[in-house]
């Protein structure tokens, strides 16, 4: 979930150990991740499922000369939510 502000216990106890590092993205970096979504891959998504991409987008994740997967999930996006990552500039 976005709203959480931190994970729990069990789960950060699972997944430390195995991570290489994480970057943090702003509500307008995915606002736009979600609006290139739609218009280049015509694939609606709702925020969370668009972080990964926002992460690419923003240059967090340095992707330059790399094949890069992004996982991008969650259609079911609130209809007022999704409006307002299309007019986000």
């Amino acid at each position: 979930s976005l709203l959480s502000k931190q994970p729990g216990a069990l789960t950060f106890s699972i997944n430390h150990p195995r991570l290489a590092g994480g970057v943090a993205v702003t509500r307008a970096e995915i606002f736009r991740a979600m609006r290139f979504a739609f218009e280049h891959l015509k694939v609606v998504a709702e925020p969370g499922g668009a972080v990964a991409l926002a992460a690419v987008l923003a240059g967090k994740v340095n992707a330059r000369g790399r094949v890069v997967g992004v996982v991008i999930s969650g259609g079911n996006v609130d209809p007022a939510v999704f409006a307002q990552a299309l007019a986000a500039g």
